[in-house]
């Protein structure tokens, strides 16, 4: 039997989604492929910082996080990281420092690939796909989750998530203990937790908390000496694709009601801009928090591998049921490339 369930594309019922989420207003506009430009050169430069060393697993308690931290209780109960960004309501459609700017033909930067040994020995979750997970860390005492996917690149150990699933925006700070989960089904990772090493983000993010520069990545050391590229596989990176864009298929952990983060889901539809002068891209979907930072698949190589050009970032509070995220553009294209 299928466990993987797929949302279908309706209007639902006035509802709170997100506790970050923003009321869609403006309308929406067809658009060619575009390229954004920064505010005041500030914003897109981008910001990191470093894990403290992590050892080796020195016994059989910690085969699971070589930290010691993570546990299947502790990644059980965390909640969803939208949480923290509660003050951070958006009321209206504003001007945004992302605005669109001529035409630029969408390039992909890295494609997908599988894992390199599809056959090792590993406690798996195999309807579920091994390169999307969730994302888990700790920020002022408490758990939380968001959603993320491995991203193909010269390292093999990144993952790609939202800005607020690293940071916790203006007046905030970094998130500590940050573990990617691949193939959570359940309660349990299908591949163990790889801890995090460097995350990277954008001031505009971290100074201003602009939600056009809600993306983030970060590094994870390898296990038993194998990249997480090669043990789950990882997705191509797009960039300037623009809005509209066809045959989208978002994944992401739900965990605010009804959903309970355990299972992943995903949506098939097709994005727009969301406003004239919005950065925003939306998709009709219902999935709540916890589907931060899950990958917005722009073409597929098959069911569930391809090129991620966005994330989830939040989602709308009334009317339709939409999800929100600003495309990749050069910004994130830079900052991918730093990525050690």
């Amino acid at each position: 039997m299928e466990v993987i369930m797929k949302i279908r594309r309706q209007t639902l019922p006035v509802s709170a989604l997100f506790a970050i989420l923003a009321l869609f207003a403006g309308f929406m506009m067809p658009t060619a492929h575009a390229s954004p430009i920064a505010d005041d050169g500030t914003g897109d430069q981008p910001v990191s910082t470093s894990a403290p060393s992590v050892n080796s697993p020195r016994s059989s308690t910690q085969n699971l996080d070589p930290t010691g931290y993570w546990t299947e209780e502790k990644m059980q109960s965390a909640i969803p990281a939208d949480e923290l960004a509660s003050g951070f309501y958006q009321t209206d459609t504003k001007p945004s420092s992302q605005q669109s700017k001529g035409v630029s033909l969408g390039e992909d930067l890295s494609h997908p690939v599988y894992p390199e040994l599809p056959t090792v020995t590993q406690t798996r979750n195999a309807v579920v796909p091994s390169t999307a997970g969730k994302v888990f860390f700790t920020y002022k005492g408490k758990n939380y989750v968001c959603s993320g996917s491995a991203i193909n690149g010269s390292t093999k150990n990144v993952v790609s998530t939202a800005g607020h699933c690293v940071h916790g925006g203006k007046g905030e700070g970094w998130h500590s203990n940050i573990a990617f989960a691949p193939a959570y089904y359940n309660g349990v990772s299908g591949y163990d937790l790889w801890n995090w090493k460097t995350a990277h983000t954008f001031k505009g993010w971290t100074d201003s908390s602009d939600f056009s520069r809600d993306q983030a990545f970060f590094t994870v050391h390898p296990r038993n000496g194998r990249s997480l590229v090669a043990t789950v596989g990882g997705n191509g990176l797009s960039y300037n694709y623009g809005h509209n864009q066809t045959g989208v298929r978002i994944w992401g952990w739900p965990a605010e009601k009804p959903y309970h983060g355990t299972t992943p889901y995903y949506c098939d539809g097709n994005t727009r801009k969301r406003g004239f002068w919005s950065s925003d891209m939306v998709m009709p979907c219902g999935m709540t928090g916890g589907a931060s930072g899950g990958s917005w698949l722009r073409t597929r190589i098959n069911a569930n591998l391809g090129y991620v050009y966005g994330v989830t970032s939040r989602g709308t509070t009334s009317g339709d049921k939409l999800l929100i995220s600003t495309p990749f553009d050069n910004a994130v294209k830079d900052l991918f490339r730093g990525v050690k």
